[in-house]
């Protein structure tokens, strides 16, 4: 399941085996894949009160080709499928739809990820509004908003419209999280490494950091995740470890509220009896959830 600004998505695997994506909320955008255009001067399809199967990826899929994984950022969807290609719908203004270097129209109904020369994903990140991608040779892949520096190239560039490779010389890239104004590498080695701007887990007085910095206070990690402001790791043993903004509801999970976390926090799981599950955790802006087994 993946959550957005307004919209949700999720992914469905029937009793046959075959996966399907199903969306609901705001489609103002066309983040949902159904169709926004006028009708008798109304635009129609703004929203979906009820989960409904996303149809219109069934246009683009080749035979036998699935979705693998769905992620929402603030008014897009990215979608993974089997065959290692991304998909893309909603807003692009920033690129988010990796559409191509002379388009950032916003489109509702799924569109390839240009600009990838036949390279084959295996995993996506996505949850404001820029996307990082891995393949299965471990090469990482950025696109949309980048005006923080978050993009790992050195520089801050604004509208990131087809996919552009990141050298990373850190190690083998294990995992990827993508935030709001920051992003996230994990390394085959158990290592985190940071960059963007905001809380970046490099201590209070590291806001900024436009190349890819080690989170010093992390170790064997197992598992990133990120939202707009705020992250989570995992690391072997199934400890938890939290940082982020705006804590005024307690949402970093540290035990109180109101203080803001530039380092990462080891979570008090005491009061839970079995193992994390770091396959199956949420990440919103207010909220996180992390399975237990």
């Amino acid at each position: 399941m993946a959550c957005g600004r307004e919209h949700s998505a999720l992914l469905i695997e029937r009793p046959d085996g075959s996966r399907r994506v199903a969306m609901c909320g705001s489609n103002a955008f066309g983040q949902l894949g159904f169709d926004i255009l006028p009708t008798n001067g109304t635009f129609a399809r703004l929203q979906k009160f009820s989960v409904t199967e996303l149809d219109s990826l069934n246009d683009v899929l080749g035979a036998g080709e699935q979705p693998v994984k769905v992620q929402c950022g603030l008014d897009h969807t990215v979608i993974l499928t089997s065959n290692g290609r991304a998909f893309a719908m909603g807003w692009g203004a920033d690129g988010q739809l990796g559409a191509g270097p002379e388009s950032n129209d916003s489109f509702d109904r799924p569109v390839m990820v240009s600009g990838l020369g036949g390279t084959s994903l295996v995993d996506i990140s996505s949850s404001t509004d820029f996307t990082l991608a891995l393949t299965a040779e471990r090469r990482l892949y950025y696109w949309g908003n980048a005006e923080y520096g978050q993009c790992m190239t050195g520089t801050k560039i604004d509208q990131v419209l087809a996919p552009i490779q990141i050298p990373f010389d850190y190690g083998l890239v294990a995992g990827i999280a993508a935030g709001g104004s920051h992003a996230l590498v994990l390394t085959d080695a158990g290592q985190v490494y940071s960059c963007g701007y905001g809380a970046l887990g490099l201590g209070a007085k590291a806001f900024a950091a436009l190349q890819p910095e080690l989170i010093r206070g992390l170790r064997d990690i197992a598992a990133i995740f990120a939202s707009t402001d705020r992250c989570l790791a995992i690391d072997t043993h199934q400890q938890v470890y939290s940082w982020g903004l705006g804590n005024a509801a307690g949402r970093l999970g540290n035990g109180t509220a109101g203080a803001n976390a530039f380092e990462p926090e080891l979570l008090d799981m005491t009061a839970c009896s079995l193992a994390v599950d770091s396959a199956m955790v949420a990440l919103g802006n207010d909220i996180a959830l992390v399975a237990l087994r």
